[in-house]
Order: structure tokens, then sequence, then C-alpha cells
């Protein structure tokens, strides 16, 4: 059976995502609490009831097995399966899922029913593998991806290569069993019941452990180490080396009613209790920080999803447990309050924190200290700073206060008025490199403590204000302070300020912040400004989040900025933000979903922080958290995509190999999601439709693309995600399909019409070339009843008459003696007569001579030397070029005409030695050359004719009326040539011009070609 494409393409996807998944699940360091931790219930859409299995399938989909049946995560909404098999009656609840190394995933229903489902279909396996009616009570999979099920007081099989094999007997069977699990030493271990623990090894069935024999066992789960962690009604165990070993845990541990076990791929094991969840490490810590001691938070299912999530659930629903962008520490954590204001961390991982409420503190490796020097714990601390392994406090009545020491030990040092601070209420605070301390005071303006001793600078020293917000050294030793009347640097002693009327969006200026590109930005109640190369500048397109209250601003190690806001905790690309090309994904808005517990940020100097492994520290009035971009952009989760659906015109589409849409189709439909369950809001989508767009699309969060109007032809619909931290690094699904052509698309069609569209215009142009030649004939007849005429006319007048008045003239001078003189006048008046008669014969011989329809133009174009006596010194010769082929008669007579004229010119006026008519009949046309080397004609005369004489412009007018081609060429002293070509169609007889007719032509010419391969000319002389 073929495979559809699209699933072939979403198996590829998910085992990409696999491979890379392997690497990294939950972070281990954090508390459990420390987690995100979501819940569904049936206020969330959660409709299957008490859970009893949790696993998810080759194609994304979480799967929960409850007692109302099987349930369908997307990771949006549930759908409850009620009738898999179309055909057969409701499933009855689920009590265990278990997927095989093929990707099935094995639904053990409640009574002698298991459904299979692979490659998104469900099936019966009873029916394929003989079953019966046993009721199974058992599921499992071995390391090799092997499935294990054991049935109601009958055999225990394993599941491979496609065949059930038996492995425990009937006969052999322990009782009723209700936990299975495979070690990696090849033993199967059942756990009964009642009657305890069983293992299986070599295909015989022993009694393990005596201390367990008549106890419920629950849970099997194997261990790292080789062992077996066992699940009981009385607390957990571990069978190592052959024995129960001895577990360090609390009384009430041993207590509670294990009732899930997994391990994630850190190898912690998570453990389901009737009280909740717990985990426990491989060093063997112990977080009960989810248990609670109150009824109905049983854990009766746990399962590790593809994402390295933990999934759970019981009487309450579903929950899952995950990693978030942020660790958030609490009043549960060790710290005193959830209000947080100035941070600090230094260089040897300690990050110290100043509580809104008071005092100052440390925390590092999960441990929080306080310090008491100097009466800090009973003073407010408004801003932290340091370096080289001092510690400067800037406290609200204390002064300025420099901690040193190592480790936990520390010594205070205190400054105050007495000692020439300005004031004892310091605001900010910074260290320099150099060791130079300054404390911007809130009403005193600032102090500098540079060898011991403090200078103080006010607004009658230059600064725009005795209140000082924020203070930052620069790259290049200039020391920027922020006021509320305008920014300050300090350099070479000289105050320079920045103001609203420089380019400042206000003169307030909150805090300061220089990245590691030297970009100073200014963050002002009228928006966020920076300075680079020494100009202000207000970034374009600045987000609608940061146009709130910023409170504080840092960069990661990443490249980019992080803001709080009064309400917005935020991520923003820099160099997206400097050239205005932000992009949907360079701008992240974190909150609760991302481990936050809030998201309002405090009004502090220092509240956003970047600690020297580039980790971000952010105080909120809800806790401290921390975020650590390149580690989660390290881990991140690549994103596979999963088609949904797939519609044409409204109807689903068929699964196929290849899909093919039928023609006419106006619009076509895919329906997509991402295959990964978590940060389902920030994934985001590019697609393109191969054979239809240029590129790819823009950045998406819609979950449907539509397509309309698209052509016949082959398509490749391909679509990638980004994950939730904006990388594009997961795999391409793609899907194949192919619009079929309606009849009038098809290339035979097309051809067809083509072929008759050439056939019409065919015949049109035959039709009018039928009309034209029909019109030619008509126009010869008249013109040559008209000659016919015209010549009657002038033989019986005016022939006749001058033949008369001759004929008297020769009367008359024969009655003349012969020595009249006026006999030889009369003698050159008859002989001009004479000569006038046979021009005038010659005339009305050209007027009416028609040639019969069997003489060639060759033939009668020879025949003119008889007509016109040529001197004996003038060679004369016709050549025929080709066979000859019938002429039309009209077409013929015209022609001839032509030639005659152009012959009875070169005869009478061109005195030549050489005259030549060459006649072509060729595929296309019918030439006629007429060529002398006499005297030649005048080109003036050629162009316009000579007055009184119309044989040039006669030969221009018939080769007009036939659409003949007409060339006339001449020069003085260089004889005259005269070409006449038409066109074949009007020239020759139908018939002629058929691809026989030019074959038998073309093989006539062949045979008369000569052995230069000049072609066969017949000569006539």
């Amino acid at each position: 059976m073929q495979r559809h494409r699209l699933r072939k393409g979403l198996i590829n996807g998910i085992a990409l995502l696999c491979l890379v998944n392997t690497a990294f699940g939950l972070d281990p360091t954090r508390r459990i609490s420390q987690y995100v931790h979501d819940k569904w219930g049936e206020d969330k859409g959660f409709i299957g009831g008490r859970i009893y299995a949790i696993r998810q399938s080759a194609d994304g989909y979480l799967w929960i097995g409850t007692e109302r049946g099987l349930v369908r995560f997307d990771g949006s909404n549930f759908l409850l399966i009620q009738r898999p098999l179309p055909d057969s009656p409701p499933i009855s609840p689920v009590r265990g899922l278990v997927t095989d190394a093929s990707g099935n995933l094995w639904i053990r229903l409640e009574g002698p029913r298991m459904l299979l489902y692979h490659d998104r279909k469900f099936e019966d396996p009873y029916t394929r593998f003989d079953l019966q009616d046993i009721t199974f009570t058992a599921t499992a999979s071995d390391d090799k991806g092997r499935v294990i099920l054991s049935g109601l007081g009958d055999r225990t099989f394993r599941y491979e290569g496609g065949r059930l094999e038996t492995i425990v007997s009937a006969e052999q069977n322990p009782g009723i069993v209700i936990s299975l699990a495979a070690t990696r030493d090849g033993s199967i271990w059942l756990g009964t019941q009642d009657n305890g623990l069983f293992r299986l090894s070599q295909r015989h069935i022993s009694t393990v452990a005596q201390e367990l024999k008549d106890s419920k066992i629950n849970a099997l789960l194997p261990a790292d180490t080789g062992g077996l962690w066992i699940g009981t009604d009385n607390g957990i165990h571990l069978w190592e080396g052959g024995v129960l070993a001895t577990l360090n845990l609390t009384s009430s541990l041993k207590q509670l009613q294990i009732l899930a076990m997994a391990r994630d791929r850190d190898l912690n094991i998570w453990i389901g209790t009737n009280h909740g969840i717990l985990r426990i490490t491989p060093s063997g810590a112990v977080s009960l920080d989810l248990l609670n001691p109150k009824p109905g938070f049983e854990v009766t299912a746990i399962y590790e999803d593809l994402d390295g999530d933990i999934w759970f659930g019981g009487s309450r629903g579903v929950e899952r447990l995950r990693n978030g962008m942020f660790t958030t520490y609490s009043t549960s954590d060790g710290l005193p309050s959830t209000g947080i204001g100035s941070v600090y961390p230094d260089s040897t991982g300690r990050i110290w924190f100043a509580p809104l409420s008071g005092g100052l503190y440390w925390m590092k490796g999960g441990q929080v200290g306080h310090i008491t020097l100097d009466g800090l714990e009973h003073d407010v601390v408004y801003s932290v700073s340091g370096s080289d392994g001092e510690i400067c406090v800037g406290r609200q009545h204390g002064g300025l206060t420099v901690l040193a020491g190592k480790g936990d030990s520390f010594t205070a040092h205190t400054y105050t008025q007495a000692d020439g601070l300005a004031q004892n209420s310091v605001y900010s605070v910074h260290r320099e490199r150099d060791g130079t301390i300054w404390a911007g005071t809130v009403s005193a303006g600032v102090s500098r403590l540079n060898g011991g001793k403090f200078t103080n600078y006010s607004d009658s020293s230059g600064l725009p204000s005795n209140a000082v917000n924020s203070i930052v050294d620069g790259f290049d030793g200039t020391t920027w302070l922020a006021t509320p009347s305008g920014l300050a640097s300090f350099s070479n002693r000289h105050w320079t300020i920045y103001t609203a009327s420089d380019s400042l969006p206000s003169s307030i200026v909150r805090t300061i912040f220089e990245d590691t590109k030297h970009v100073v930005w200014v963050v002002t109640p009228g928006g966020l400004a920076y300075i680079s190369s020494g100009k202000i500048k207000v970034p374009p397109r600045l987000p609608e989040a940061l146009r709130e209250q910023i409170f504080g601003v840092a960069e990661d190690g990443m490249g980019s900025l992080w803001f709080t806001t009064s309400d917005h905790v935020l991520r923003v690309n820099r160099d997206g933000l400097l050239s205005g090309l932000l992009s949907d994904t360079d701008v992240q808005s974190y909150g609760i979903y991302d481990g936050l517990q809030g998201v309002e940020g405090v009004s502090r100097d220092r509240t956003v922080v970047a600690d020297p492994e580039g980790r971000i520290w952010i105080s909120l009035k809800s806790g401290l958290s921390m975020a650590d971009p390149i580690v989660i952009s390290r881990n991140s989760i690549p994103v596979a995509v999963r088609i949904e659906s797939m519609s044409a015109g409204g109807n689903q589409v068929n699964a196929q190999n290849p899909i093919q849409i039928p023609s006419g189709i106006q619009s076509i439909t895919l329906n997509y999601d991402n295959m990964n369950l978590a940060a389902r809001e920030r994934i985001r989508f590019r697609y393109k439709l191969d054979g239809s767009d240029q590129g790819w699309s823009d950045i998406v969060a819609s979950r449907q693309v539509v397509y309309k109007n698209l052509g016949p032809g082959t398509y490749l619909f391909r679509i990638v995600a980004s994950n939730s931290v904006g990388l594009w690094n997961g795999p391409e699904t793609s899907v194949p399909f192919l619009i079929e052509p309606a009849f009038w698309q098809t290339w035979w069609f097309r051809v067809t019409c083509l072929a008759g569209c050439c056939l019409t215009i065919l015949a049109i142009y035959h039709l009018r070339i039928h009309q034209l030649t029909k019109r030619l004939n008509v126009g010869f007849q008249e013109r040559l009843a008209e000659r016919t005429r015209i010549a009657q006319e002038l033989h019986d007048t005016l022939l006749q008459g001058v033949l008369s008045a001759s004929l008297q003239l020769d009367v008359a001078e024969d009655q003349l003696p012969e020595d009249s003189p006026t006999k030889p006048l009369l003698k050159r008046v008859l002989q001009l007569m004479r000569t006038v008669t046979e021009e005038g014969r010659n005339t009305l011989r050209g007027l009416r001579t028609t040639e019969s329809g069997n003489q060639s133009l060759e033939t009668a174009f020879s025949r003119l030397r008889q007509e016109f006596p040529l001197d004996d010194k003038t060679d004369f010769r016709v050549i025929v070029d080709s066979v000859t082929r019938p002429l039309r008669p009209l077409i013929r007579d015209e022609v001839y005409r032509i030639g005659r004229e152009a012959l009875l010119n070169a005869f009478m006026h061109a005195q030549a030695n050489r005259i030549e008519v060459e006649v072509e009949y060729a595929s296309r046309h019918l030439k006629v050359l007429v060529r002398d080397d006499g005297r030649g004609i005048d080109p003036q005369v050629l162009h316009t004719g000579r007055e009184g004489h119309w044989g040039l412009a006669g030969i221009r007018e018939r080769s007009e009326r036939i659409g003949a081609n007409l060339r006339l060429r001449s020069r003085i002293g260089a004889g005259t040539e005269i070409d006449l070509t038409v066109p074949g169609t009007i020239a020759f007889e139908k018939g002629s011009n058929g691809p026989i007719s030019q074959w038998f032509r073309w093989l006539s010419r062949e045979r008369l070609e000569t052995p230069k391969h000049d072609k066969a000319k017949r000569v006539h002389k």
C-alpha cells in the first residue's frame, strides 16, 4: 500500500525532531516549582475524566487514556475519540498506552479490546493477530521498542517484527499482572495485583523480593544502573544487585502510595503519588515541592514528551512541567520578599540584589545570603554596582558603602557627608574600571570618589540637575549621567548637556545603557533614543510596547536588548531596532507562560542586568527572574509542521500518492499546525508553493493558507516553522499535489485548436486568393475585349485610312514624270507611310495576340525573334531555370506582354549585342528576367518615363495589376535589366504547389544537376 507523501514528510520531520531532542530535557538545576506549570481541567476544555496513561505519537499528537475513552490533544484543543473504528461500537475507558519501534501506538482498552494507531489510522489488532477475547491488563515496551502485553489469566506476549510471540504461557502466569518492565539484562518483570513481583529470565519465572510478597505492584521502572524501581501502595523500592536497596528517604515519603513512574533523558526519576508528583535526581536528591497533603492530588500517569516536557495527570486533569525562558526566584527559594530593586552580578557568579523592603542580599548556587555590616539590614538599598572584587552600595540614608572580601566573608567601608559625600541619600552608584566611584544623590548632585577623595558636582558646576537617576561609563572614558533635566556627559573634566532641544524625545532621562557596539541607549518618558557616533537618534518604527514607561535595559550575549516596562518584559533584536526593520520574531514579549510570576517592572537603578555568562537578570515586583538566552537557544527544540488537512473547493482531499485535484477547483485550502506541544503562541510559519510563488511568504502566525485560481500543473507546498526563540531550525514539511487540466487545458486540445486556427487561416487565405484571381480574370477578360475592340477600330479606321491615302499617293507618284521635282518628295512620303503602316500592324498584332494554352512563356518569348528580325550580330537567347509549371492563362498573358514590351524596347532601342530572357519556375514564385548589354536608359527616364512613350509605364501598370514585384535597373552604357517576380499562389495553376508536385519538381531538378551542382538550364535560341 502506497504511503501518502504528506505522512511520510511528517514521519521524517518527527524523526529528525527526536534525534535533536535526545540531548535536552527539563533543566535539572531547577526546583520543580521553578518550571512552568500548565494545567488543563474541565474549565480549560479537558473532557476525559480520570487519567490512566499518556503517550505521544509520531505525528506529534498527545494521546491521553481516560475513564471516558481516548483523548487527543494538539497543544490547543482536546478531542474525545469515541468511535475510532467507524463500524465498531464506542470504545470503553483506555487503561494503557504504549508505543513500539515502528511508531505504532498500542491502546489498551478496558475489557477484551485493543486498538492500534499508526499512520494517522486506527485498526483492530485482534483481527490481525487472532487474539480472540483476551483481556490485557498491562502493557510496556523495552529498550528496543518491543511491546510486551500481559493478558488476564492467560499468556504474556511480546510484539516484534510484525508478529506476537508468547513468552509466558497460561500455566506459568503468576496472577493478574498490572505492571510490566524490561531491564537491559533481558529480564522481564511482572508486577501483580496481590502476589508481589516476578521475574522472567530465559523463559523461567521466579518470585523476587520476599519482602514484597503479597504486595500490590503499581508501577515498575528500569533503573539506569541496571536495577528496577518498584512502586507499591507502601512507598518506593529499588531492586539492585539481587536485593532491595536501602533508600535514604523521609518517613513520609516511604508511606506514599506510588501510582506511576517515568525517567527523563537527564536520568531524573519522576514519581506520581497519591499526593502529587516528586523527583529524584541521579545524585539522590528529592524534590517534594509539588506534593500536597490534601487528598485528591493523585498522579496516575507520567510521560516525557518529544520536547522533553513532563506530562502527568490524575483525577484533576492533565498537567505539564516545562522549561520556561525564565527561572524565577521567590520567597520559597529563600528571598526575603517578592519585590526586588537593584541587581548586580559579580565576577564570582554571585548575584547581589536589594529588596524594595530593605537590606542587601546575594544568591549563589541556590543559596541566599544576607549582609548585616554597617547597618545595611536596616537601610533601603537604592543601587548596587562594583568591579574587581568590590561591591558599591548606594543607600537611602546611610550614604555610600563599599564591600570587599572573599568567599562569604566581607568587610565594609561606608562614606557619608562627613567624609565629603554630597548627600547621604545615594540613588545611583557606579564603579568604573579604573576604580573611580560615582555616587549620584537624590538632590545634591553627584560625588566622584578617586584616591580616597571626593569631588562634588552640582547644577552650579555644569550638571543639568542635582538629582541623578543613573550612571554608566563609556568605552572611550566618557561618563554618562541621567537626570530629570537632561543627559550629561563628563569627559576631560568637561560637562556636555543634551536636552529635548538636542533631539532627545524628552529632557527627563530615567536610565542609560551602553551596549557592546558602543551605542548609548537613553530612556525617557517621551520614548527611546540612542547616541551613536556623537549623534542623538530615535529608532524608526519603535514597537508599541516600548512606548510605555521603560524601567530598565540590558544586552544579552546574542545581540538582543531586554527591556522592562510598566506592563511588559521584552526582548528586541538590537540591529532590527536600529534599522527600523523589525520582523514579527524580532520582538518577543514574555509573561506568565514563560516562567515569570508577573511582568510589572521596578523603578530603580539597574533592574535589568547581564552577568558575565550572558544571562539576563530582571528584578520585578513579583520576584527575581533569570533568562539564559544562549543556553535556551542552543537547546531550543526544532519545530516540525504537521499538515492537518487539505481541501479543494470545500471538499476534503483524499490521501493518495500523489494528491490529484480535479480541474475547475477555484480554491485550495491547507490547514497545518506545529507538531510541538509547547509555546504554540510563539510559533511562526513561512511557506512557499513551488510552481506558483516566486519566494517564501511573509512570517505568519495563522495556521491556514488558501490558494485561489491555480492553473493545472504539478505543485509542491513547502512550510517551515520557527521555534519559541525565533530560530528557523526545524525540518521542512512538503506536500506535492497535481491539479488536473480541463479538456480545454490539455496539450492535445491546444494542438487541435492551433491546427484548426491554421487551417482556418489557410482556408481564408486560399479563399482570398481565389477571389483575387477571379477578380483578375474578370479584369483580364475585360481588358482583352477592350484591346480587341480598339484593335478592330484602329484596323477599320486609322490603318485603313492610312493605307487608302498611301494608295492614292502611290497613284499620284506614278502619274508624275520622272523629272518632276515633286516625285522625290512623294517617294519619301510613301516610304514614311509604309513605315507607319508596318508599325501599326505590329501594334495591332500585339493588342490582339493571345498565346495558346499549350504554348509556354519561353516558347512565346523565343518566337519574338521571328516577329522582330534582329541583326545577325545580336545574340538573343531564352533560358529556363527548373521544370516548367502550368500557369494561369491570364497571368501568363500579362507576364508575356510585360516581357514582350521589355524585349521590344531592347530590340528597337538598346542597340545591344546580347539580349537574354531568363524564366524561373520556383516553388514559391515565377520569375522573368530580361537583360541586355545595350546603351542603357537614362535614370530620369527610367524613373518617370518619356513623354509620349508608354512602354515602361505600361510594364509597371501590368505588374501592379497582377500583384507582381517589378524591379528596373539600368545605367547609361551599362545595359538594362527588368526583373519581374509573381507569387506562386497567383501565377501557378491549382495543385502545382502541393507537396507531391514539389517533390517531383525537386527530383526532376536533382536529375538535371551538373557534376558541379549548378542548376540545369534549358536554352532557347
